[in-house]
């Protein structure tokens, strides 16, 4: 029985004070205990179990294996809670129904704590069809007891004698619990009985748990007056003394009490959803915007005569200051306006409990002082429980049909992958300008027609699923040209109002208006003279993007051809003038195109054509020399086109177009395709136009990259970034800090750990950069990144990406030992895991025959231990196992890979019966042997090849990858020829004349042109 302490009680989360959420956190707590009692049970089952089988282990352990369980729960039920067996069984002395409920849930607790607390949902189905229905029986048991809807229909008293007393009994300290209470609902409320009830059942919970309550000051103050008894007896003192702890903010950052007390009472006078706090949550948390740019932010949805009266008024509650002193006046938020917006306004525009806040992980703001500008995530409107893992997140779109928008704001699940950190894990694919092909296992959208936009530090990423030619193109001239891009990005103030800001000021060395720069250098379309000032070519823009996405839907599986090619002619046109904008004002564009399935793709002739031909007549018109457009330039041959070009020279120095877009095609096999990819847009080289290819004019030339970006010079190039970035030295074979744990070491320990069976010397660049964001910025001076910090970054990776060879509860497994600060022993594990013993025992002897985990004898008890690198590693610099291994069939010698891979066999089929890999063992390997070939006839073997393959590679395998893999990671596709001295320059009206228009509508597939 756990001592009472100032824990146990309920307490309230007031703002600005110690208290914060812990435990278990139940949300939209209502006023009808039915609606959130039995998700409390739910969560709280876990630790009940651990509890009895704790006192199983104290009063008889060997019940734990036999699982006769009466004895021991006679005991619990009599001696530990005082429950008389006889008086059950009498005839004269009659338990009321909460006694008789309560007796119910502890004998099936016991006996679901006995049988069943090792059975995961996936191990369901390999029980009998008796014990499936008995393991759902008792976990409906325990979840419903007290709501009305248990064994006999008892209400709380059920409570207060089951659940509650046994772990008042039987747990050393009370259990954290967080209940987040609806104040909408409670507000509502017109049954005060109903309240009462409620109310009553916080209060048993208090009587033993440590209740935290987050309520905000309406609802507060609604039950002080309704429910004034309660209030005093709960609420009251523990206020006074949760208020009166708080101390100012140290020297960590963050707010101090009064801020945020202060903060708290100002942003009350701004009412929910109005334009005053839609307009503050919209200002950056560092820097500025002007007034015109607010002006045209969709986002804030004001009239453009009140956003100044608005500022007015932010200025005077102290959370905006104003910058007076240019041509355009500018807002930004004071000290107090930035701990407002970060702590207590939501992202659509609520205003909500400052602790509450720490539950919507879409609010944690940017840790990083690198991404200076924040753009809104989307507005979180998903139930339940929110998706873990990045891809899990982003897959997660909505439905536009229910809602949500067709272009959202990229935010993540928690605070490392955040808006920022999502920015750069995605980000991480694009190895350069050109195109960049990714292997990775992506999910699907929800909803496919959903396009996600992120922008940081002028580098603007947009995420698209390929849907075929039609609506890809559609998607992301939706997304570069969306009112989100243009509220943020595309601004008054980064274009000038009439595009003085483009190219640098470059408008000013031409003597040139600016309009005629973008209409005849960069051939941005749909920009008449009538259109040269920003509003006038914003609304112009937005109703060409409506119109073109309105014929998406109409066209997509439409068999007019004709119609067709001409959309697919517009939202060339409309994509290439996009990103021609973006370049002239200075933004880097990548553009992620993910194919789920890559599979079907390749497997399919005509989707596999679409496919290509969207790579060869989109990627080369996002180009550029100076001001003038590169497609125009080298592959246009319309005479209308050509004559609405601004002269131009080629300089021999530098002959070399820009590229205005990067492209990251990312899939599960995607860099199968980096042959025909490349071949693709090579075949725009007959397209070059007949004057260029004949001499009568110069142009420059067209460079494409087409990359792999999980190669290991890719991965390679990244870890090194990243740890410059976090301030770490990088070591490298060779130089003067051979000591340390160089850069290839680093690299080896990515390929082994996230490689496959057919891409060992392969690793996601996304995962990759996930991991480096979990390691810690340095605070040291010449602080050498290591294997331990590598480590841990991987070890934060979601199970599923760990050895992805492995079954999905080998890597669960060792992720928790990852995870342990201490070595850890089988029940620890398996409660921690989550597994069942079987599944413990299938794998547990598999993963230590690679010595990726190791035994340790602690006190008399097996513990075990994780390392990502073994000790036997060629590039360790250990010469002995880190723990104590078997030295029967543990790996104690490994010059050469078959010591490793002979030792690794005797351990396994010493644990598990493999009598063809037994065989293998006893005939033996011999110096020749090819152990590929070995592996691949042994399941048990094949799913470490990438493992043991990443340690004994050579280095320029690591380059090449094994024999019979692609060689080369980066080509280079070009198009035209750097002019020489005696290439003679045209005129326009020469080129008009010999120039010829091509006709695609000829060909065989309605999939795309070239225009």
């Amino acid at each position: 029985m756990h001592t009472p302490n100032q824990q146990q009680g309920i307490r309230k989360i007031v703002p600005g004070g110690t208290l914060s959420t812990a435990g278990i956190t139940i949300t939209e707590v209502t006023p009808r205990v039915t609606e959130w009692i039995p998700d409390l049970l739910e969560e709280l089952l876990p630790r009940s179990i651990q509890s009895v089988r704790k006192f199983i282990r104290q009063e008889d352990p060997e019940v734990l294996t036999h699982a006769r369980y009466n004895t021991v729960y006679r005991r619990l039920q009599e001696e530990t809670l005082r429950f008389d067996h006889q008086e059950w069984c009498s005839t004269t002395d009659i338990w009321s129904d909460a006694e008789a409920e309560a007796v119910e849930y502890v004998e099936s607790l016991v006996e679901f704590a006995v049988k069943y607390s090792d059975v995961d949902e996936d191990d369901l189905d390999e029980l009998s069809e008796y014990h499936q229905q008995r393991c759902k029986s008792l976990k409906q048991t325990l979840t419903t007891i007290s709501t009305g809807r248990g064994p006999l229909n008892a209400g709380l008293e059920a409570l207060a004698k089951g659940p509650v007393r046994l772990h008042d009994e039987l747990d050393d300290a009370p259990q954290p619990i967080t209940l987040v209470l609806d104040g909408e609902l409670w507000s509502k409320l017109d049954d005060r009985g109903t309240g009462i009830r409620a109310l009553a059942a916080i209060a048993v919970l208090g009587s033993t748990f440590d209740v935290r309550l987050v309520i905000s000051p309406a609802l507060d103050a609604a039950i002080e007056r309704r429910y004034p008894d309660w209030y005093d007896s709960h609420l009251r003192l523990t206020e006074t003394r949760e208020t009166s702890s708080v101390e100012s903010a140290g020297g960590d950052g963050q707010p101090s009490a009064e801020q945020l007390e202060e903060a708290w009472e100002a942003i009350q006078n701004l009412p929910e959803e109005s334009g005053r706090l839609r307009l503050l949550r919209n200002l950056p948390i560092e820097g500025s915007r002007d007034y015109r740019d607010l002006k045209q932010d969709d986002e804030i949805d004001v009239q453009a005569g009140t956003v100044g009266r608005y500022i007015l008024d932010l200025e005077e509650l102290g959370l905006v200051d104003i910058d007076r002193r240019g041509q355009y006046n500018s807002a930004s938020l004071t000290g107090l306006g930035q701990v407002a917006v970060e702590q207590y306004v939501t992202t659509d525009y609520r205003v909500i409990h400052p602790t509450q806040s720490t539950l919507e992980t879409h609010l944690t703001p940017t840790p990083q002082p690198q991404a200076s500008t924040v753009y809104p995530a989307r507005s979180d409107t998903r139930e339940g429980d929110q998706p873990g893992t990045a891809e899990d997140w982003i897959a997660a779109t909505g439905s536009p049909s229910e809602g949500a928008d067709y272009v959202q704001w990229l935010d993540g699940p928690s605070g490392v992958l955040d808006a920022w950190g999502m920015h750069q894990r995605y980000l991480a694919g694009r190895r350069d300008r050109g195109v960049t092909l990714v292997d990775d296992r992506i999910e699907r959208f929800e909803d496919g027609r959903v396009s996600y936009l992120t922008c940081f530090d002028d580098d603007l990423f947009v995420a698209t699923q390929w849907g075929g030619p039609l609506p890809t193109l559609g998607r992301i001239a939706g997304a570069l040209l969306s009112d989100k891009a243009l509220s943020k990005i595309l601004t008054p103030s980064r274009l000038g109002n009439q595009f003085e800001e483009i190219d640098d000021a470059v408008v000013e060395q031409l003597d040139r208006e600016a309009g005629e720069i973008i209409r005849r250098g960069h051939q941005i379309g749909w920009f008449s003279e009538t259109e040269e000032d920003y509003d006038g070519w914003r609304e112009r823009i937005g109703a060409v993007r409506s119109l073109c996405l309105q014929q998406v839907g109409e066209l997509t599986n439409s068999d007019d051809v004709e119609a067709r090619t001409e959309l697919l002619r517009d939202l060339h046109g409309l994509v290439a003038s996009a990103t021609q904008l973006y370049h002239a004002a200075d933004v880097d564009v990548t553009i992620n195109v993910r194919v789920p399935d890559t599979g079907m793709l390749i497997s399919d002739e005509r989707r596999l054509d679409d496919f290509l031909g969207f790579a060869r007549y989109t990627v080369p018109k996002q180009s550029v020399y100076g001001i003038h457009s590169g497609y125009r330039m080298l592959l246009e041959d319309r005479p209308e086109k050509l004559k609405r070009r601004l002269p131009y020279e080629v300089d021999d120095a530098d002959s070399t177009m820009h590229l205005t877009a990067s492209w990251v095609f990312s899939g599960p096999t995607m860099t199968d395709l980096h042959d025909d990819i490349e071949g693709a847009i090579e075949m725009e080289t007959n397209e070059i136009r007949e004057a260029i290819a004949n001499g009568q004019e110069s142009a420059p030339v067209m460079e494409i990259p087409v990359q792999i970006g999980n190669s290991y010079s890719a991965i390679r190039n990244l870890v090194e970034e990243y740890a410059s970035a976090k301030n770490y030295q990088v070591a490298h074979q060779g130089d003067i800090h051979d000591g340390k744990q160089d850069l290839e070491r680093l690299v080896r320990l990515f390929l082994r750990v996230l490689g496959t069976e057919d891409r060992p010397h392969r690793a996601c660049p996304h995962d990759v950069a996930e991991a480096m964001l979990h390691i810690a910025q340095s605070t040291q001076n010449y602080d050498f990144i290591s294997v331990r910090d590598i480590s841990f970054g991987l070890s934060n990776l979601p199970t599923k990406r760990l050895l992805p060879e492995l079954p999905p509860t080998a890597t669960k497994l060792l992720k928790t030992l990852l995870d342990a600060d201490d070595p850890m022993g089988r029940s620890e594990i398996i409660d921690t895991a989550e597994i069942s013993e079987s599944s413990y025992d299938r794998y547990i002897n598999e993963l230590s025959a690679w010595d990726i985990i190791e035994p340790r004898e602690i006190e008399g008890h097996r513990r075990w231990e994780a390392h990502l690198e073994p000790w036997w590693t060629p590039q360790s610099d250990r010469d002995e196992p880190f723990a104590d291994p078997d030295p029967d069939t543990g790996i104690l010698h490994a010059e050469f890979p078959r010591d490793v891979a002979s030792a690794a066999m005797c351990h396994l089929t010493t644990h598990y019966d493999l009598p063809a890999l037994e065989t293998t063992y006893i005939e033996g390997i011999r110096p020749g042997d090819d152990i590929k070939a070995l592996f691949d006839e042994h399941d048990r073997l094949r799913r470490w090849w990438p493992f043991l393959w990443g340690a004994f590679a050579d280095s320029d395998e690591l380059e090449r990858g094994p024999s019979g893999t692609t060689a080369s990671d980066s080509t280079v596709v070009r198009l035209g020829q750097s002019p020489g001295p005696d290439v003679a320059q045209s005129t326009f009206q020469d080129v008009s004349e010999t120039a010829t228009q091509r006709d695609h509508l000829s060909q065989p597939s309605p999939g795309l042109t070239n225009d």
